[in-house]
């Protein structure tokens, strides 16, 4: 036979073990795919939430684009341009504008640019605008002119094109129709083009939106002649998108980390069993001349083989997760940052080429112990030998673990960045996984030692040998649970705080928002006049700066709702007093936290008449991603003459609410945007709360779902290795159904003793999540609570679990034949 085909009958042995063990095949497979499945879902969204901040971070609206922009609403003009490139200013004009959509009912926004100063700065026009390589810069700049926008849109605006109307969006001045042009790295219902045909669009001859800096170094100051209306944004690159952000998408990539653990934990448990049971064929191949050298290589290749074929699969799977949880996903980093992450599902071929590398990588980390126990011909399944590698390994694992906890308590000593947070938690997760076995077994050990039947003192060392065979799965199990009562403890810590956070901040009767400052004014004094009205407490804000930190300083009318119901974390005697005498500030806990500010301390603002303010109280803000400073509205208003109008708070009598929303809608023709009333915001908050943490709740059912089955496979697997073992106790006497009865009480015991030791894991974990993670993160801490509700809940889902993941292997052995049992009993002597 030629050598080539004798090197395949050695694969075709190796692969027909799998055949002949359906359920260890089953075990690999649902393990490699959970594992890949919910590794590569997260990963896809992280991915395309990146690509979006990536688009957003080259557009014109950009909120992280240094920019000059006018105060007071008054327009940006090109005479106002041309003065600041002649003073030597590196500037591209802007124009943008909205038009309706009549095709989707919402808006068209038209951003205009000029090439060539995008150009001449030194800036790539395709990379800062999101044009394709194909952009050509003629047939931008010279009539009929282009227009750029994404597939989506110009299906939307088709329409306009064959509309018999010579003027307006989309015809030139020359009632000319302009070229379409689709790119799909440009965002829906945005369209980009030249800035004449945007102003002659918008009905804005000679104005201009927005001037951007393409050198954000300059130390020039705005002339004179321009500085009365116009001001200089500059945001601190250090606090954008990406960095706001990354902590959230650093949580879910290690929830997925943790699922693809104990989806490989499933796949070692399966490797192990195969490895071990083909000491046979070890021998055998060995004997027909096969080498070790050669034995390696085919097991790799069969390793990598079926690995393979499961990860595509895999990857399907967990495309269509990522898509499942994107609305949610996108959800959370709008309302949490501000950030976009909308639009279809887009992977690009790294995603696909990066899960199939981590699955083989995985796949092989699980195979190095068991695949150098068999070619090294240690892998047996005899009691003794297995009881004494059980030893060893039990030694070394504790060692292991122990140096692990030392390590964490180190890190937690001193550590301070995110990074060691995180690795702070991993560590106490691969502590406690290794640490696992060794505490079950002395747990079991003192219930052997207080018993006194000789049945009984045989079920607990019974059960200290299947530790060996099933710890796999329990650790699985524990990290599964563990994991559920951390995060579920944090979210559930949050939901009450937050929904007390809510009934203070939110404490007046109905909110009003109305840009436009003329319609505003008719609208104030009409409630003035209103009988309902209690009180009128408008609000304004502005953008600055503080100590190079992005800040948002927000006035407020003070008035006794405030310093009745406002959350404060800390505060001096006369706290309100002083914000009230234009004295004091007040800041939010992310400010302090970055800046490590305390009460009294003295807060530069810059751009005021009054520079310092003593700060008199430090306030709760949950979910907003940067610092904020509290004064009077008198004191915003004097120092800062742009500030923008804010939402308006109206204290109005509670059973005359609803008629107040009804005149007000039908008197100013406002919408359900523009006036709401205290419930409604609230319960958009909450619906906002449960969509931010849908995905991390998902996760951690599914990787409980992954547990339950592995200890179900890992029951399935050993069911008929528990045959011989029993085999002579039955033929001491006990029954089948004694027999059937003690194993589902041990296999009970083991989850219920799993479940008690991830109570204490698990409020480790929590703890570690709201005063380490979530401060490193957000800048703001959480209290840490208790729910012993939720550990009873998942001490019974992991009893559930026990149960039904041992239902086919009990059975099996109530149904056995005496003659099978017999056949065990002989095996084992």
């Amino acid at each position: 036979m030629p050598k080539r085909h004798s090197a395949l009958w050695v694969l075709h042995a190796l692969l027909s073990h799998w055949l002949r063990h359906p359920v260890q095949l089953g075990t690999f497979m649902l393990g490699l795919l959970a594992a890949t499945a919910l590794w590569s879902g997260v990963q896809a969204l992280n991915q395309h939430a990146r690509a979006s901040y990536d688009q957003a971070a080259t557009r014109f609206s950009s909120i992280n684009q240094a920019q000059i922009v006018p105060i007071n609403q008054q327009p940006l003009t090109e005479s106002d341009y041309i003065m600041l490139r002649r003073l030597g200013w590196q500037l591209t004009p802007v124009v943008e504008g909205a038009l309706p959509n009549i095709s989707a009912g919402d808006t068209l926004n038209i951003i205009g640019i000029e090439p060539m100063t995008l150009q001449h700065g030194g800036v790539s026009t395709a990379a800062d605008t999101g044009l394709p390589s194909t952009f050509s810069l003629t047939r931008f700049l010279t009539p009929p002119w282009e227009i750029w926008v994404s597939p989506a849109t110009a299906g939307q605006i088709k329409p306009w094109f064959d509309a018999p109307v010579q003027t307006g969006f989309p015809y030139n001045p020359d009632g000319n129709l302009v070229n379409l042009r689709v790119s799909s790295s440009i965002a829906d219902n945005e369209i980009i083009t030249d800035i004449y045909l945007a102003q002659y669009w918008l009905q804005q001859p000679d104005q201009l939106s927005r001037l951007l800096l393409l050198d954000t170094n300059t130390s020039k100051t705005l002339p004179a002649a321009l500085s009365a209306h116009l001001r200089v944004v500059i945001p601190q690159s250090d606090y954008d998108i990406s960095r706001l952000t990354a902590s959230f998408h650093l949580n879910l990539t290690a929830l997925s980390m943790l699922a693809f653990l104990v989806g490989l934990l499933m796949v070692y448990s399966a490797i192990h069993l195969a490895m071990a049971q083909r000491a046979v064929l070890r021998r055998i191949l060995f004997s027909c001349g096969v080498s070790q050298r050669a034995l390696t290589f085919w097991l790799l290749i069969e390793l990598l083989l079926l690995s393979g074929l499961i990860t595509l699969p895999g990857l399907t799977l967990g495309y269509w997760i990522a898509v499942l949880l994107l609305p949610d996903f996108s959800a959370s980093l709008t309302g949490l940052y501000g950030a976009s992450a909308l639009g279809e599902l887009t992977l690009s071929w790294q995603w696909w080429l990066q899960g199939v590398v981590i699955a083989w990588g995985g796949v092989l980390l699980a195979a190095i112990v068991p695949m150098v126990k068999l070619i090294s011909g240690h892998a047996s399944l005899s009691q003794t030998r297995s009881n004494a590698q059980g030893l060893d390994h039990s030694v070394l694992l504790t060692g292991a673990g122990s140096i692990c906890v030392l390590l964490a308590l180190g890190i937690a000593w001193f550590g301070e960045s995110l990074f060691s947070g995180f690795l702070l938690l991993a560590l106490m997760f691969i502590s406690a996984a290794l640490l696992m076995p060794a505490t079950l077994n002395v747990c079991l050990r003192l219930g052997q030692r207080c018993s006194r039947s000789a049945v009984v003192q045989w079920l607990w060392a019974d059960a200290r040998m299947q530790v060996s065979h099933l710890s796999v799965a329990l650790v699985a199990l524990l990290l599964a649970l563990s994991t559920s009562i951390g995060v579920g403890g944090m979210v559930e810590g949050f939901r009450n705080t937050f929904t007390g956070w809510l009934d203070q901040r939110l404490a007046a009767e109905v909110y009003l928002r109305i840009d436009d400052e003329a319609q505003a004014q008719q609208v104030d004094a009409w409630l003035l006049q209103h009988p309902a009205v209690l009180a009128l407490l408008p609000s304004a804000g502005i953008d600055s700066q503080v100590a190079g930190i992005p800040v948002e300083l927000r006035g407020i009318q003070l008035h006794s709702t405030y310093s009745e119901y406002w959350p404060l974390l800390s505060s001096t005697p006369d706290a309100w007093q002083a914000l009230a005498d234009n004295a004091a500030v007040m800041i939010n806990e992310q400010l302090a936290r970055q800046l490590n500010l305390k009460l009294g301390d003295t807060l530069p603002l810059s751009g005021m008449q009054q520079t310092d303010f003593k700060i008199s109280a430090i306030f709760s803000d949950y979910g907003n991603p940067k610092g904020q400073v509290l004064l009077s509205l008198a004191t915003l208003q004097r120092n800062w003459a742009d500030t923008e109008r804010g939402s308006m708070a109206l204290r109005v009598e509670p059973t005359a609410v609803a008629e107040l929303i009804s005149a007000l809608t039908v008197q100013f023709s406002l919408n359900e945007t523009q006036v709401i009333d205290q419930h409604a915001v609230k319960r958009y908050s909450l619906q906002l709360f449960e969509r931010t943490f849908a995905a991390t709740q998902a996760l951690n059912v599914l990787v409980l779902l992954i547990a339950a089955i592995a200890l179900f496979s890992s029951l399935l697997t050993l069911s008929t290795m528990r045959l011989r073992h029993l085999a002579p106790v039955w033929a001491c006497g006990l029954s089948r159904r004694y027999l059937v009865g003690t194993e589902l009480l041990k296999l009970l015991s083991l989850a219920l003793l799993t479940a008690l030791l991830a109570i204490p894991l698990g409020l480790l974990i929590s703890y570690c999540l709201v005063a380490v993670i979530n401060v490193r993160s957000f800048g703001w801490a959480l209290p840490w609570q208790f729910f012993p509700s939720q550990w009873l809940l998942l001490t019974m889902a992991a009893l559930v679990s026990a149960f039904l993941a041992a239902i086919i292997p009990v059975l099996t052995l109530q149904f056995t034949s005496p003659s099978s049992l017999l056949k065990g009993f002989r095996d084992e002597q």
